[in-house]
């Protein structure tokens, strides 16, 4: 019996490999969007920074910027206009401010949870992984005892092959998991990051715009 012929052998072995190109496909592909998202949060972030200009600030979502800051300033825009009729003109600062914080915070939860996505299959890589290496071992040195049992040989020759590479699926756990955490923790901890900037972004841009609620109308125009 030849371990390359063993089907729970061989499909423990695939879904491994599997599973760790898997964990490189979305460790990468997380990491390379966090890095977009981030650079054009500061790109957005820089402009009303250095400007604080309301034209600049009505035509956000007009040109070709896109991102999770002009998102969150699209956001504004949007409340900024259901609110800027005379109806709403009872509203008083501190009223206004918490309806639009709260939406911001709505939508910052939007951009989270879409940010963590895959997250969690890279969690889950990383804690199944390894048990499912050390099953394809214990697997194969079970069908290395059965040979034993059908030959009647226990030498290095006989179990050497099997045991070799029932060990391997061992290995390839580990090093399928490794990564998995290591994409993980630095996926998250950039997520984190970049909900923060986009809290602070948020935040002054709230301020500048309670602060023009008068020219709130003109933002239909």
């Amino acid at each position: 019996m030849q371990m390359s012929s063993d089907l729970v052998f061989d499909l423990t072995t695939v879904t491994l490999l599997a599973m760790s190109a898997l964990t490189w496909t979305i460790g990468l592909a997380k990491l390379l969007q966090l890095r977009i998202a981030r650079g054009r949060a500061s790109i957005l972030e820089n402009t009303f920074t250095n400007a604080m200009d309301w034209s600049a600030f009505r035509e956000v979502g007009h040109g070709s910027e896109a991102g999770d800051a002009s998102y969150l300033a699209q956001t504004l825009k949007q409340v900024c206009r259901e609110y800027s009729g005379p109806e709403h003109s009872t509203y008083t600062f501190e009223q206004l401010q918490t309806l639009l914080a709260a939406e911001v915070q709505r939508k910052l939860g939007v951009v989270a949870r879409h940010k963590e996505s895959w997250l969690n299959a890279l969690a889950t890589i990383s804690s199944t992984a390894p048990f499912l290496g050390l099953f394809g071992t214990v697997w194969g040195i079970m069908q290395a005892l059965v040979i034993i049992g059908e030959t009647g040989a226990a030498n290095i020759t006989v179990v050497a092959a099997p045991i070799g590479g029932a060990l391997i699926t061992t290995a390839i756990g580990i090093v399928t998991a490794i990564p998995a955490v290591i994409f993980f923790n630095m996926a998250s901890r950039r997520v984190r990051q970049h909900i923060g900037q986009l809290e602070n972004f948020s935040e002054g841009l709230l301020r500048y715009v309670l602060h023009n609620r008068p020219r709130w109308q003109e933002i239909e125009q």
